[in-house]
């Protein structure tokens, strides 16, 4: 059987298989460029407490990766420290929190003495689910309008959700003056098993991002349920959950689905709209209905997500449906609260590398080990350290507590907002915790022998970050 990504023709690929698709391609651009560029003189090394002009503390008895220090942007270290988490699959639900009695961060009594100095001896063994199968998400095909540098870019997050899984990215973009962009792009699509189609336009940003109703309804085929307009900084958590999440609507009657803003004066600025960088679904009759339509709407002086919802509500009889699993997610400067909320991961995540900052393709690469389940799930452990997978270690001053479902408001108001502006979509809230205590995650990597190790780093000005080494493994 011949497997080709771009005409889609993979309907029984596994999640396992996706896994080993991945690898491989980047297994052989490793070993291209270590051809290339492997130095040939060894390199000098200085003494331990002043290599690659990081400062170590008394602390940190135990050799160190200094170029990985450096990724990391490490210039003071205080402390560091590694632990290894095995993973033991089930089939049985697990809960998305899960509270244990051992300790994260201290030693186990009787394990003290560790060989390296640094790591903790006794490996922590988690429950997580079976990973989902690889969705055949074919009948959903996406449109964004952005630049060839911006669509560059977000390969890396859109192959967590759509490399090999059949759906299509329509990409309408400015016109590409030097005209060697595109091809690049088009061949690291290829490489991260993205089906992707780029068209040039001489238009405006508003106006190619309105015109992607056509073109999506244009180049619909027999099988299509869903067009959807996305960002492209619109990440979508798990393709299994959208595929299911949709398969609970009536494709075959004219469907308008979004999510809200999460603040109230968003809404009182933009009106009751499907908003943009959440996702907006539109039917495939839907799609129809706007493109015969076309010319009336294009000349509306509204723009962008408001002028698709001004056009459904004028020219059809069709109503917004909200999903609140779409996430505009309007929230400045520290989102924190949200991914450590412990709740069940929403269907999106927008404004992730401009309103507040989380390296969403970053956080993903657990998911190439135990799938798109495992990411952002959140253990408590008994020493008061709780680990959110693929975001952060935390220690809060005064802990929540078992029965607390409330997120942490961690966010800045924007536009007027207040607490009682967030509620409507995400509430019950709880006052930020300026005590606590936080490591971020700021790299991981899936490794040859089919372990990810995370690097979540604790920074520290005045006294020198702390960084904590996960790595994680399959029982």
């Amino acid at each position: 059987m011949i497997l080709n990504a771009r005409d889609g023709s993979v309907p029984g690929v596994s999640w396992a298989w996706k896994k080993m698709l991945r690898f491989g391609v980047a297994f052989l651009f490793v070993i291209g460029f270590a051809a290339v560029l492997w130095p040939s003189v060894e390199p000098v090394k200085l003494p331990l407490e002043t290599a690659s002009n990081v400062t170590l503390g008394s602390d940190v008895k135990c050799d160190i990766d200094h170029d990985q220090l450096a990724n990391l942007n490490i210039l003071k270290l205080a402390q560091y420290t590694r632990r290894e988490i095995v993973l033991e699959m089930t089939d049985e639900p697990v809960p998305y929190t899960q509270w244990l009695d051992e300790p994260f961060l201290q030693v186990p009594k009787g394990t003290e003495g560790a060989a390296d100095g640094c790591s903790i001896p006794a490996p922590v063994s988690l429950r997580v689910p079976q990973p989902p199968k690889l969705a055949d998400a074919s009948h959903i095909d996406f449109g964004v309008a952005t630049s060839v540098e911006r669509l560059n870019e977000s390969l890396d997050a859109f192959a967590h959700w759509a490399g090999y899984s059949r759906t299509r990215i329509f990409a309408l973009i400015e016109l590409d003056k030097t005209g060697t962009g595109i091809q690049e792009v088009k061949a690291k699509a290829d490489s991260l098993g993205i089906n992707l189609h780029i068209t040039e336009s001489d238009d405006n940003y508003l106006n190619r991002y309105f015109a992607l109703i056509p073109h999506l309804e244009e180049n619909a085929r027999e099988t299509t349920q869903w067009g959807c307009i996305i960002d492209d900084d619109t990440f979508f958590m798990s393709m299994p959950r959208l595929v299911d999440a949709l398969a609970k609507y009536d494709h075959t009657t004219s469907m308008y689905i979004g999510g809200l803003s999460e603040s109230v004066p968003q809404i009182a600025a933009f009106g009751m709209i499907g908003f943009g960088g959440a996702g907006v679904f539109l039917s495939k009759p839907l799609l129809t209905e706007l493109t015969n339509v076309y010319d009336e709407c294009s000349a509306m002086d509204f723009t962008g997500d408001r002028r698709i919802a001004i056009c459904v509500y004028r020219y059809t009889n069709t109503r917004l449906t909200v999903d609140h699993r779409l996430r505009q997610l309007d929230l400045m400067r520290d989102a924190s609260g949200f991914f450590e909320s412990g709740r069940e991961p929403s269907l999106t995540v927008h404004h992730w590398k401009s309103w507040f900052s989380a390296d969403m393709p970053k956080m993903a690469v657990i998911a190439e080990l135990c799938g798109d389940s495992c990411l952002l799930r959140k253990w408590h452990f008994g020493d008061g350290w709780i680990l959110t997978n693929g975001f952060s270690v935390i220690k809060y001053h005064a802990d929540p507590g078992k029965d607390d479902v409330s997120m942490e408001l961690t966010w800045e108001p924007h536009n007027g907002a207040n607490e009682e502006s967030y509620l409507h979509e995400l509430g019950p809230l709880r006052r930020k915790d300026d005590g606590k205590r936080s490591f971020q995650l700021v790299d991981a990597v899936h490794q040859p022998n089919d372990r990810v190790t995370q690097w979540y780093v604790m920074r520290d000005e005045k006294y020198g970050d702390q960084v904590l080494e996960l790595s994680w493994r399959i029982r």
